[in-house]
């Protein structure tokens, strides 16, 4: 997905998204946990007694005679509440009155947290005149998050010594009610002039109020607070949920609407009266679907016995904007968390090392120290006792980070249950926190993901409609027009909404054989902390997401994130975490992230290893004439970073690891963006970009985006009418789908081909066409990938293959889409095709077919012999018989690769060519400038050097030769010409390969055969 403003964008879509759904849930973790009489712990003269009166017929009770916590709850588990989510605390209590108007304080309550040894809720004292005599009421102790830790809370009750006032003191229950901002519906509106309740299938409820623009500026609609469930302690933000109608999608510009906040008990203004535009940050922005708008900019005291309204007025801009669709106006309060910041952190507060997994195995802790002191850190049990010794009297400062992996002083794993790490100086404790130790999640391995060559698109959920007959309408069109465009798969991004959105999701992509890439509610549980802490809630969470919807033929995949652009490994390891878990409860659909950026890819990709790279590489910028795509998305920050290296980059990610048979999929760009840089690309450029994914090493192909919205221009526009992106899109589609058993069958090895002809006419930044080499390892076929560089002009390229780089004879060469022959002359070093016509931006996929009459004479990786350190048989899944040789390069190497070959396999006397497969990793792909920006290493020195030596006669048949590193493509099979001589029927040779002292460059050497080839 695009980058285009992204955080507000974001913003905006999931401020309309939380409104709609996120106090939503269908579970029983919405409603209120209650405590009852019986989980209470006493002390002194508290006690449980009989009372009708009470909710299940008993009650706390203790006598006013002292102010000690004589009631209590103490609780280190809140794993049945939701996680992240805010919970307030009340108390249901009634008191005895012992003269009819009691004075002084009746009680005191609030929240102890037993492990840090402070306040969550602050102890809060009730008047005897906020009481009724004997007349049972909820009090509330204030708002916080229960779970984001797992700390020892006391939920206390306290007298207050007043026993001459009130003598008792009883307690039903506790009680933990999710948090509910205020919902005004627009069934609750006050509507006047012109405005009035229309059905609206994007709207939460299918209905909103439609505000009419014209002359004047009348409130015409207006949602009143209700003054009741506000509170003088709290200060609250102000949003509502509007939808735009644009009389014109590209060209209405101006005024919106006017929005304002109104105290008619006062007859001032508490939000004077502003009106959006177009320029307005807010609703700059196109979508079709409701958006949230934010109506105050400071959080404001309203008080409850006032009466509000929010009020909606019209603009006199109705030619550009006829009228404004408002679904709902949320009152909620600006800071819903009342726990005191404490400065230690744990993550996660729930570590299961038993199993080893690597999931919550060991946790994070880190605390700041203001200056320089002697800390110790140390990790307790329950009754205090010392388990293991993190710090020892180490001088530290600033923030400090360390970690615990669940085992003791004696290295052993210990037991599942409660323990606490303490940070402390000479002074005494610092700060404490609890760590649970649990049984955890126990992973199972996925189902590998059959080969599959996704054609699809990008697809905004957003608009999906809530109303059921304008949803089905909605989806059969869609996915008519995926079906007529030749897709197999679509991705859809914000899918959120009630439980039929997904189900009808997925049973219309059915009834037209689409699969569905997609996680309900994505965005609001992979931004959950909570859920990074407690893995048997990310679990619980997932499975109630993707329970439903697991076992449906038309789901292929979770999207579980677009573009995590953080460094951060706990955000890193979360999100692998999030995969392993989703892929554990279903383990036959991979679980997918989409990546973008060089340095975001590598990152997370390194550790979240997901079954395919899933990425956004654009490449047509504003600034950069056509063709030219030099300057990935116009960023500053990635200046001269070229797209085909960028392609080049991505695809060596899924080979680094050379047991990965991940295959890497792209969204290609087919839209623009201008504020942020990207243009549209002419149909030429998105052909020309297709097959320079092709040609680069990408498997699948969603292009961006389906339909018209914000800044983005659409395969539809915003009516749904098929534009020229379309017709660009189906046709790609098609040939992608002919080509597809190509696709599956091509591994891409180093290239062999030069071209002529081609280039960019508007810069001198590709000079002419790009060519690419593939093979087919069950054949040997390869396959040339060329591309036309000029997006305006047709052109005619000549391409050279190099015999020697190519290593095999061929019969003939094929146009693989068309399946004509393709001329081409041999030459003694060289194949050459001559004037081959490319359409404006056109690729071609052409087809080498290998000899079947040369005699070929084969050492694999496992007729080779080792030295210093080297291996073979290490599997290798883009070696020719799935095993490689393998040398990790050390300070000093030697001849560590030796093929001494079976005289009686060759024919004396004969001329034979001898060649080698080898490949290098790079010790570092990517790195940063002087000035911070990330650029691909190019690396320097030699890579491996080859010959052959004959032990019989201590000579060489052929002297040693280096080759460069920067000759060889990072993770890519390259077949070297060793040379052409007459092998001895007697003397003993042999050839070889001799890493070069270059670790600092070269990771790794691999070699996948040596080879003769009968002149």
């Amino acid at each position: 997905m695009n980058q285009a403003k992204k955080a507000f964008v974001l913003l905006t879509i999931w401020l309309a998204i939380f409104i709609f759904w996120g106090t939503g849930r269908t579970s029983a973790a919405d409603s209120d946990f209650i405590v009852e009489e019986n989980q209470f712990q006493y002390y002194n003269d508290g006690v449980t007694v009989a009372d009708a009166s009470a909710l299940n017929g008993s009650a706390g009770k203790m006598l006013n005679t002292s102010v000690n916590w004589n009631i209590t709850h103490v609780r280190s588990d809140f794993s049945a509440l939701q996680p992240g989510k805010s919970y307030d605390v009340f108390f249901r209590i009634k008191v005895n009155h012992v003269p009819a108007a009691p004075s002084g304080n009746a009680f005191e309550f609030g929240v102890w947290d037993n492990t840090y040894g402070d306040y969550i809720l602050p102890q809060k004292a009730v008047p005897a005149s906020a009481t009724q005599d004997m007349t049972w009421k909820e009090f509330r102790a204030g708002t916080f998050v229960p779970n984001a830790g797992v700390n020892q809370l006391v939920f206390f009750v306290a007298g207050t010594n007043n026993a001459s006032q009130i003598s008792e003191i009883y307690v039903d229950q506790i009680i933990l009610r999710p948090h509910a901002p205020i919902d005004i519906q627009d069934s609750d509106f006050i509507l006047s002039g012109s405005s009035v309740l229309t059905a609206s299938p994007l709207a939460s409820n299918n209905s909103a109020a439609i505000l009419y623009n014209g002359a004047g500026s009348n409130w015409n609609v207006q949602a009143p607070i209700d003054g009741t469930k506000l509170r003088t302690d709290e200060t609250y933000d102000v949003t509502a949920v509007v939808q735009i109608d644009r009389s014109n999608w590209n060209a209405s510009a101006g005024d919106i609407l006017g929005v304002l906040l109104y105290d008619t008990t006062t007859g001032t203004y508490v939000v004077p009266p502003k009106v959006y535009t177009t320029a307005s940050p807010e609703t700059q922005d196109k979508f079709k679907f409701y958006i949230g708008i934010k109506i105050n900019a400071a959080p404001l005291a309203l008080n409850p016995t006032h009466v509000y309204r929010v009020g909606f007025y019209q603009v006199n801009n109705a030619s550009n904007f006829p009228s404004v669709k408002i679904d709902t106006v949320t009152v909620s309060e600006a800071q819903v968390n009342d726990n005191p910041a404490q400065s230690i952190t744990v993550k996660p507060y729930k570590i299961s090392p038993g199993n080893q997994d690597d999931l919550n195995d060991a946790a994070g802790i880190t605390y700041s120290l203001a200056a320089p002191q002697t800390i110790s850190a140390k990790i307790v049990d329950s009754s205090g006792s010392l388990v293991k010794t993190l710090v020892s009297g180490a001088s530290q400062s600033g923030t400090v980070k360390i970690s615990w992996d669940g085992r003791n002083n004696a290295n052993a794993i210990v037991a599942n249950g409660m323990y606490k790490v303490v940070v402390s100086n000479a002074g005494g404790e610092l700060y404490r926190k609890n760590i649970q130790v649990i049984t955890g999640v126990t992973l199972s391995a996925p189902v590998a993901p059959a080969p599959f060559v996704a054609r699809g698109t990008w697809f905004e959920g957003g608009e999906i409609p809530y109303q059921s007959a304008a949803r089905i309408s909605y989806l059969n069109n869609s996915f008519q027009d995926l079906k007529d465009a030749d897709m197999n798969v679509v991705s859809i991004a914000n899918w959120v909404g009630p439980a039929a959105v997904y189900t009808d999701t997925l049973d219309r992509a059915a009834a037209y054989g689409i699969k569905v890439m997609a996680f309900p509610m994505a965005y609001a549980v992979f931004s959950n902390p909570a859920l990074e802490n407690d893995e048997i809630a990310l679990y619980n969470e997932i499975n109630d997401k993707i329970g439903p919807i697991k076992n449906h033929a038309a789901l292929y995949a979770y999207v579980l994130k677009d573009e995590p652009m953080n460094l951060d490994a706990e955000n890193a390891i979360f999100l692998r975490n999030a995969k392993r878990i989703t892929e554990t409860i279903d383990p036959n659909h991979q679980a997918l992230i989409d990546y973008v950026a060089p340095e975001y890819t590598e990152f997370h990709y390194d550790i979240q290893r997901t079954q395919t790279l899933l990425t956004d590489p654009y490449g047509a910028a504003l600034g950069y004439p056509v063709g030219d795509f030099t300057h990935y998305m116009n960023h500053p920050y990635y200046s001269n970073i070229d797209y085909i290296p960028y392609l080049d980059f991505l695809h060596m990610l899924t080979k680094k690891d050379i047991q990965n048979k991940a295959p890497w999929w792209t969204v290609v760009q087919n839209y623009g963006h201008e504020p942020t840089g990207l243009r549209d690309p002419i149909p030429a450029e998105t052909r020309a970009m297709t097959y320079l994914n092709i040609g680069h090493g990408s498997k699948g192909f969603l292009y961006f985006i389906y339909q018209t919205e914000s800044l983005w221009k659409g395969m539809v526009d915003e009516n749904y009418v098929r534009g020229p992106k379309f017709t660009t899109v189906q046709t790609l589609l098609s040939e992608i789908k002919t080509l597809e058993p190509t696709l599956l069958s091509m591994t891409r090895i180093a290239n062999v081909a030069t071209t002529i002809g081609g280039g960019n006419t508007t810069s001198a930044a590709h000079p002419s066409a790009d060519v690419t080499t593939h093979e087919n390892l069950a054949t040997g076929d390869k396959y040339l990938v060329v591309v036309n560089h000029d997006a305006l002009n047709s052109a005619n390229v000549t391409i050279k293959i190099d015999r020697a780089k190519l290593g095999m004879n061929i019969t003939d060469i094929t146009n693989v889409l068309t399946g004509t022959a393709v001329s081409y002359t041999t030459y003694p070093d060289r194949y050459e095709i001559s004037a081959l016509n490319f359409a404006a931006g056109d690729g071609k996929i052409l087809k080498l077919t290998k000899s079947t009459v040369q005699t070929v004479y084969v050492g694999q990786d496992n007729d080779l012999t080792m030295f210093g350190g080297a291996t073979k048989n290490n599997p290798d899944v883009s070696a020719s018989d799935g095993k490689t040789a393998l040398k990790t390069v050390a300070t000093t190497n030697g001849w560590d690769f030796q093929w001494f070959w079976d005289k009686t396999k060759l024919v004396p006397g004969a001329t034979y060519d001898l060649y080698a497969v080898v490949k290098i990793k790079y010790a570092d792909d990517l790195y940063f400038d002087a000035n911070g920006k990330p650029k691909f290493v190019t690396p320097t020195g030699n890579a491996f050097s080859y010959g052959v030596y004959d032990a019989t006669t201590s000579s060489y048949p052929f002297g040693t030769t280096a080759v460069p590193a920067s000759n060889m493509e990072n993770m890519l099979w390259r077949t070297i010409k060793i040379g052409s001589f007459i092998p001895s029927q007697t003397n003993n040779q042999y050839a070889y390969i001799w890493p070069a002292d270059n670790a600092a460059n070269v990771k790794a050497v691999y070699v996948d055969k040596m080879y003769f080839v009968k002149q």
